[in-house]
């Protein structure tokens, strides 16, 4: 230790003593301004922080609307009313709505904007009172138009550090960038910052020859030339695929596998580039899953990641996958990421060095699972509960076979789905059920070509920040803030959490078949 006026926090932490790293007194009286406050991931860390630690202070929503009113309409559906707050609205019972209003204030404005469109008047106040700053706002489509992702995952970081500047009291700013933001790097992958200028490609090929020059990844650069494109277009016919286009072409240039990924590393270099002697956290989770543990097991908002395959594999529409059945698939459930940020906020928040911290929450390097895996625990899943159709016809499901090559697997589509309408109809394929399936077989195609940099991705991601956390964390607060991804057992958690919550969270009460 340099010095002994340390904080009584910086103690704590520093010995990592029986106290920990003091996590709910930290977040007590606090002032936090969230983005992306009605997207799935804030919403599970907003229902923590208000059920774990009740005096923190106000919440701030920025919220897109186009009045108070509106912002105070989404506030009430999207969040008051969701079965996700119904652990919370128990323990409040009659005062629970009270409590929410006292607690989470939505503010109008917009992210992509200056000042992020807030009220002058608001925006002041806002900034003279808080202490931490959640950054949630995020396109998270992998083929999104380039200059809708530029807006949202790098602009939108941009305008946030110019309101940042302003916050006088703030002790800490937090942001959600995502494991895949290392885009094509391979083996092992270390919690490490990206700075402007970086990019994958130009690590590679500086590897092999240190004098090869490569171009520098420059966030404004890629603004320019997106609004260069825009204004050589005339006709808007055709745009968004122009866009579409060009942005998976910049991606694979610097060596990023889709715009998604790529803006979110872009917008992590943004952040580094502006901070000064702001302290930041940057968190990247893999892919978010239903919740684990808590407020209750299997909370999901809408299809995540490995869904749309397992569901489209229970009706039969997708018996084949092009992909390695060996490869890693990086899942961690929502609650184990909330509960890793409250942590590392609550530590960097007392220490508040100046400094940019990363943390990969990820299960890859600590307790795989593969695609052959979780098709299997599908498989187990799906034979106990048999999809059924409108007509009350159940759906058998044969196990999921594999390839590495897109003819293979285009083949293999077309011929069980022929089979599958020649049993139906127990006939010839009509013309029309051949365009059909011609369209279907389509679609799994370019489905596939979409996931294929996931399905045959060849990094793991370290997590070495995350089990120092762990250190730091006393027995107490290892029991409150689970975040020991080792314990999760893949096989019991998808059979009977996660595929369970998703039908219920997602598909109820809406046609699938």
């Amino acid at each position: 230790m340099k010095s002994e006026n340390v904080g009584h926090h910086q103690l704590k932490v520093i010995n990592g003593n029986d106290n920990g790293i003091g996590i709910v007194e930290f977040f007590e009286g606090k002032n936090i301004f969230v983005t992306g406050a009605t997207g799935f991931l804030a919403k599970v860390l907003i229902e923590k922080m208000l059920r774990t630690t009740p005096k923190v202070n106000k919440i701030y929503l920025l919220v897109r609307a186009k009045d108070e009113e509106a912002a105070f309409h989404r506030l009430k559906i999207e969040i008051m009313e969701s079965e996700l707050f119904k652990c919370l609205e128990e323990m409040h019972g009659e005062y629970y709505k009270s409590f929410i209003l006292e607690k989470l204030i939505p503010i109008v404005g917009n992210i992509y904007e200056p000042n992020l469109a807030m009220d002058i008047i608001i925006s002041d106040k806002i900034a003279q009172e808080i202490d931490l700053i959640v950054d949630s706002a995020a396109i998270t489509t992998f083929d999104e138009r380039y200059d809708l992702a530029l807006d949202a995952n790098v602009n939108g970081p941009y305008q946030l550090m110019m309101f940042a500047k302003k916050c006088k009291k703030l002790k800490l700013l937090m942001h959600y960038s995502t494991a895949f933001a290392n885009g094509e790097r391979e083996g092992l992958i270390l919690e490490k910052p990206f700075s402007m200028g970086e990019s994958i490609t130009k690590e590679k090929i500086t590897s092999i020859s240190p004098y090869t020059n490569f171009p520098s990844l420059d966030a404004h650069n890629e603004m320019n030339l997106i609004s260069k494109l825009k204004n050589n277009i005339t006709n808007n016919i055709g745009m968004e695929q122009i866009m579409k286009d060009f942005g998976l072409e910049r991606a694979k240039l610097y060596g990023w596998q889709d715009t998604y990924s790529f803006t979110k590393a872009i917008g992590e270099m943004m952040i580094n580039n502006m901070r000064d002697e702001i302290p930041i956290l940057i968190i990247r989770p893999s892919g978010i899953t239903s919740s684990y543990k808590e407020p209750f097991p299997g909370w999901i908002q809408g299809f995540r990641i490995i869904d749309p395959l397992v569901f489209f594999y229970r009706k039969g529409d997708l018996p084949a996958l092009l992909a390695d059945p060996d490869c890693l698939v990086d899942l961690v459930p929502v609650d184990m990421v909330v509960n890793t940020t409250m942590a590392a906020m609550a530590k960097h928040g007392n220490l508040q060095n100046p400094q940019l911290n990363v943390y990969h929450v990820a299960s890859s390097s600590i307790n795989p699972l593969s695609f052959s895996q979780i098709f299997d625990y599908s498989y187990d899943f799906f034979k106990l509960f048999p999809f059924v159709n409108s007509k009350g016809d159940k759906f058998e499901v044969k196990k999921m076979r594999f390839f590495d090559k897109i003819s293979d697997f285009e083949n293999y589509i077309w011929e069980v789905l022929s089979k599958q309408h020649e049993v139906q109809d127990g006939k010839e394929l009509t013309k029309i059920q051949i365009r059909l399936i011609k369209r279907k077989v389509e679609y799994l195609k370019n489905f596939s070509k979409l996931y294929e940099p996931y399905l045959f991705y060849k990094g793991w991601f370290d997590n070495g920040n995350v089990r120092k956390l762990m250190g730091d964390m006393s027995e107490e607060e290892k029991r409150s803030f689970e975040i020991d991804v080792t314990k999760i057992n893949w096989k019991n958690y998808i059979e009977n959490t996660h595929i369970p919550g998703v039908q219920k969270y997602v598909l109820e009460g809406k046609r699938v078949n």
